[in-house]
């Protein structure tokens, strides 16, 4: 019997060791959100409970600042017992998942632990290190890869280089190689990006926790854990995320303005809101699943955010084209019609310079537009610049310096970021 129990004995001290390593680890990130001036958010999820901390610094090896405790937003899957009034993650009502009946389940993974660290009081334009910890067990980073540069001032002027993709989350090659395409192009120029704007579609076929580990967190973790995303919904995410309660795999990712912490008008909502960067405004809109009338809560808060703003430029992105002749037809399709006819003038009388799309999965650019509001599009009394907008070819395009109603504005569709393409015409603009 001796050896028997010397082997059981063994083989228990395994499991409880084995049990012992597994808890708490790292299943997603750290990857950034909601970066200003004098702050940034770090987001990780471990499976099961740990104790978070992080620690930053203006170097890997010195990382003397921490943040722990209720700095630290807990999070958590809905068959953790956590303490009462602990957030939860998304747990699909029974009636939608009878409705489903065999698709995937987009609830959290079990056993998961959100950790969301808001980091305060830092430096304008400085860029700091960080890792973050199971008490001193270090999870991530504490390396060159892992760090973030906080905004300049809001006004300030610089050159930004900014990531921009669509329909990108197939989880295959192409999405691997567009990805590859711009590391290659930013080591190849040495500068960094600054900013990644993704305009939905992110997590095929249907937005669900798993499907967004596979085809957004894992493909991108390189980018992620030094840029921040700042995100718009796309329908596929639309399939288990709705924009009208706030709730779904994509609102569990995501930490993005609400009441104004990072410049423009509070929206009370994470499906549509804007912020600043330097003299940069950006509006985010939510073109999926919310009212796009004229006179519903999204134009009004739009029109508030453009009247409050004193930006030099204004971009606006969202996931549904107002003007393709790609993969959709943007003279064929409600959303798309409507964001052009609805959408579009409110964004023109304030001045807007550049919208930025997918769905369509093709690059398009317009000229330099205005008041293009007509269904079916048509170019005629509504380019303002038809030239190629190169400064070494016919110019480039020039508007006054500052935002002022219907000067043009040029519209891009970037709805190749990992599905094959496709053209069903020429769009006049």
């Amino acid at each position: 019997m001796k050896p028997t129990s010397s082997l059981l004995f063994a083989f228990v001290s395994f499991l409880l060791s084995t049990s012992w390593l597994a808890a708490g680890e790292l299943t997603r990130g750290p990857y950034l959100q909601q970066a200003s001036t004098d702050s940034m958010i770090v987001v990780w999820r471990t499976d099961g409970s740990s104790t978070p901390v992080l620690r930053y610094g203006d170097s890997p090896g010195n990382l003397e600042q921490e943040v722990r405790g209720d700095a630290i937003l807990l999070r958590v899957s809905a068959d953790v017992n956590a303490p009462a009034g602990t957030p939860l993650l998304y747990k699909e009502p029974e009636a939608e998942r009878a409705e489903r009946e065999a698709d995937p389940d987009p609830s959290t993974v079990p056993n998961t632990y959100q950790f969301e660290a808001s980091i305060s009081n830092l430096r304008p334009g400085t860029k700091y290190f960080y890792a973050v910890y199971d008490g001193d067990r270090r999870l991530a980073g504490a390396d060159k890869h892992h760090y973030f540069v906080t905004h300049r001032k809001v006004g300030s002027s610089s050159d930004m280089r900014i990531w921009v993709v669509g329909d990108s989350g197939t989880g295959r090659i192409d999405q691997a190689m567009v990805h590859t395409a711009m590391q290659d192009y930013v080591a190849r120029t040495n500068r960094n990006l600054d900013h990644y704007i993704h305009v939905g579609d992110m997590a095929y076929g249907d937005g669900t926790d798993v499907q967004f580990q596979r085809n957004f967190f894992e493909p991108y973790q390189e980018t992620l854990r030094n840029t921040v995303c700042w995100p718009s919904m796309g329908n596929h995410e639309g399939h288990t995320s709705r924009g009208i309660s706030g709730f779904g795999p994509y609102y569990d990712a995501y930490v993005v303005p609400t009441r104004g912490e990072v410049g423009g008008a509070p929206s009370g909502t994470e499906a549509y809101y804007s912020f600043d960067i330097e003299d940069v405004h950006f509006i985010c809109l939510d073109s999926h699943d919310l009212d796009r009338s004229p006179d519903a809560a999204m134009a009004q808060w739009l029109r508030a955010d453009l009247e409050q703003t004193r930006a030099k430029w204004l971009i606006a992105f969202w996931h549904h084209p107002p003007y393709t002749m790609g993969s959709h037809n943007s003279d064929r399709e409600t959303q798309l019609i409507e964001m052009r006819e609805n959408l579009m003038p409110i964004l023109e009388a304030g001045g807007v310079d550049l919208t930025l799309t997918g769905h369509s999965h093709i690059y398009e650019r317009s000229m330099l537009i205005d008041g293009a509001y007509a269904t079916p599009t048509t170019a005629k009394g509504v380019v303002l610049d038809d030239g190629d907008g190169r400064i070494g070819g016919d110019g480039a395009y020039r508007k006054s310096g500052k935002l002022r109603p219907h000067e043009g504005h040029v519209s891009i569709v970037a709805g190749h970021g990992g599905t094959g393409l496709s053209r069903e015409g020429t769009m006049p603009i």
